[in-house]
């Protein structure tokens, strides 16, 4: 998650639509009063040898600690963190300032839902130097059938959705210009995302989408209800 408030923008940090090489790409037109959560160490340390700013002002103040919206538990665990990665938009919008909320621009990264269940699906299944078998294709689905709208809490509210800027995986050059001439503080967003590739496909596309959902119709059948709203707002298909 990332609050510009020199851009007026706040980047709601979806999964599996490379939402970290977004957020270290927006880092460059970042500055110190931003809210800037923490990724991965090795994904930090991609941030930081492009010279680009880091994680700041994402941790709860002692005080909020013992505010009602967060117990503490200091003695027990971790402490909390006001902000994180992939928090949900009604978690966001309550811990900001409703001024922010309500003036800031809201974006986020949308992908064709039959590609991001197979890039979830490899994402939660590669171990190390072991591949996962598409045989249990439909049975983790069966299984875990909230992976298939895992994104939904970052891009709704009790079912409304919030966000004002939506970037196609698809189509990212495009729609990133588009913004770029919507917002000119970010100019050379563009070239700069395409050239970080961080949390690559785990796959060897060795089979298609297609071929996938050929042979497991149930998930497919998921998809098409469960993602409904996303196929008919974007047009999707497979």
């Amino acid at each position: 998650m990332i609050v510009s408030h020199q851009h007026k923008f706040i980047f709601i940090k979806p999964r599996k639509v490379a939402g970290t090489s977004f957020e270290i790409a927006l880092s460059k037109f970042l500055s110190e009063g931003d809210i800037i959560t923490p990724i991965s160490r090795n994904d930090e340390e991609i941030r930081t040898n492009l010279g680009f700013i880091g994680p700041r002002n994402f941790n709860f103040a002692l005080v909020d600690l013992f505010s009602k919206d967060k117990p503490a538990e200091i003695f027990k665990r971790e402490l909390p963190l006001k902000f994180y990665n992939h928090i949900p938009a009604k978690m966001a919008k309550r811990r900001l300032p409703a001024n922010v909320w309500r003036d800031y621009r809201k974006i986020s990264l949308v992908r064709n839902p039959w590609d991001r269940a197979v890039s979830i699906f490899f994402w939660k299944n590669t171990k190390r130097d072991k591949k996962p078998r598409l045989k249990n294709f439909t049975p983790y689905f069966t299984k875990n059938p909230h992976l298939i709208e895992i994104n939904y809490p970052n891009y709704r509210i009790d079912g409304t959705e919030i966000v004002d800027t939506f970037l196609r995986y698809e189509h990212f050059e495009q729609d990133i210009l588009k913004l770029e001439s919507e917002i000119p503080g970010i100019a050379g967003l563009w070239e700069t995302f395409k050239g970080i590739n961080a949390k690559s496909e785990t796959r060897k596309k060795t089979i298609t989408t297609q071929e996938i959902f050929a042979k497991n119709p149930d998930v497919n059948a998921q998809i098409e209800t469960l993602n409904a709203w996303e196929i008919g707002k974007f047009g999707y298909s497979l």
